[in-house]
């Protein structure tokens, strides 16, 4: 499902031959409109009132009202043979982007009849756009430009193309679905963050390469005790020093490896001016979800791009990328956005059990890494104590509540840094004035 960002995904289907899905069109037994069915019962009434009272007159209109009804019929009993072929430019696009992306949509006539002027309308999300397609004949093709949506992450669905035969008067009308469909990948926001870029380059003392030596670990920094750490990690001299229990935080050099917890459930009964934008107007889970994401694609981004081993993981703690979770050599970059641009919230049933704590415990005492970042749209003050376990196993610990509101805030517990954000372009802020208040 990965490609280049301006790589085309084009299907032709629909075709006579076979090639594609089949055609459907509106049975014949159905073509009637409902002005066509009330034309059609009222000529009979008049008949056959006609009939018994003889009257010539009532007779006449009886039967020429049927005749239009039969009329209608044969004009769309044939239905149009098309062949639509179409292409989506570009098949991934960043939510939001100004460039946005458009469906091309040729058809032309399948057989060697010509096809009359007629009416479409094509798929374009979660609405239609509508077409007067003129009369097709022989190789000649009518290309139509379809603009799709790209404000919201996800899959965009585009098409199918259904084409309306009907008669002047509206008593009949038949619709065929070309089969023709096509998708478009819109995917999160990834921005950079140079405190995240800086931090990841620094805390591997050593190259990585697919030559570096399994295994090796190397000291990158000391930490408070926490319970679970092995008493050979003690630093003796630095505790005595700080009055505490200090051990030595080690990387694996060959393995240094970043976790990002993306939490896919919202709480529906969080406070009252959560999700609010700047112009006042409640945002809905879907809209703080995706700010959610784009902060969680932010951070796996870089770890893809820099070849870190990635752990891209839901609130259950179930992997989302392809194949294995965690790879020596790092994660694709297009395998980290195709996988955060298939995910969707959930709601958190009342009184059921919220798996993100026990998953962020079981990270914690998972491989050592050297950065962590658990992204929410609930305040993550509720997980503490997981938080602060899952800092004994990594370097550095994110906690990032997305919310939907203008402003920030930041605070940082130990080796644990918290931030509130808005939207993703107030994240690269808030990490810096984390680092610099430490």
């Amino acid at each position: 499902m990965s490609g280049p960002a301006d790589h085309a995904l084009s299907e032709s289907r629909g075709h006579p031959d076979g090639s594609g899905p089949a055609e459907t069109c509106t049975p014949l037994h159905r073509a009637l409109t409902a002005r066509g069915a009330t034309v059609l019962g009222g000529a009979l009434i008049v008949g056959v009132c006609g009939v018994l009272l003889r009257y010539p007159e009532l007779i006449a209109l009886g039967a020429a009202g049927l005749a239009a009804v039969l009329v209608a019929i044969a004009m769309v009993g044939r239905a149009p043979r098309v062949a639509v072929t179409r292409v989506i430019r570009p098949a991934h696009v960043t939510r939001g982007s100004a460039a946005g992306a458009v469906a091309l949509v040729s058809l032309r006539a399948a057989g060697r009849r010509a096809v009359p002027a007629m009416s479409a309308r094509d798929l374009a999300g979660p609405g239609t756009r509508q077409f007067a397609v003129p009369r097709l004949k022989g190789v000649d093709a009518h290309e139509l430009e379809v603009p799709l949506p790209v404000g919201r992450r996800g899959i965009v669905p585009s098409g199918p193309l259904l084409v309306a035969r009907e008669d002047p008067f509206g008593l009949a009308h038949r619709t065929l679905d070309t089969g023709t469909a096509a998708a478009l990948y819109v995917r999160p926001r990834a921005i950079p963050l140079p405190d995240v870029t800086a931090s990841l380059a620094r805390s591997v003392d050593g190259p990585q390469s697919d030559t570096s030596m399994e295994g090796t670990l190397a000291f990158n920094s000391l930490r408070e005790y926490v319970p679970g750490d092995e008493l050979r990690h003690v630093h003796w001299r630095a505790s005595a020093h700080a009055g505490k229990l200090v051990v030595k935080q080690h990387v694996d050099t060959a393995h240094a490896a970043v976790a990002v917890v993306l939490d896919t459930a919202f709480d529906p009964t969080g406070p009252a001016d959560r999700g609010r934008g700047a112009g006042g107007a409640l945002l809905g889970p879907d809209e703080i979800f995706d700010a959610a994401v784009d902060c969680a694609a932010s951070v796996a981004v870089i770890a893809a791009q820099q070849r870190h081993p990635l752990l891209l993981l839901d609130g259950a703690g179930q992997s989302l990328l392809p194949g294995t979770g965690r790879r020596r050599g790092g994660s694709a970059v297009e395998d980290v956005l195709d996988a955060l641009t298939l995910i969707m919230p959930t709601t958190l049933a009342a009184g059921a059990v919220d798996p993100l704590a026990d998953s962020v415990r079981r990270l914690g005492s998972g491989p050592r890494g050297s950065l962590a970042a658990v992204v929410s749209t609930r305040p993550l003050e509720r997980i503490a104590e997981p938080l602060r376990l899952l800092a004994g196993a990594y370097a550095r610990v994110l906690a990032v509540t997305a919310c939907g509101t203008a402003g920030t805030g930041t605070t940082r517990t130990g080796r644990v840094t918290w931030v509130t954000v808005g939207s993703v372009d107030e994240l690269p802020a808030a990490l810096l004035r984390a680092r610099a208040a430490a």
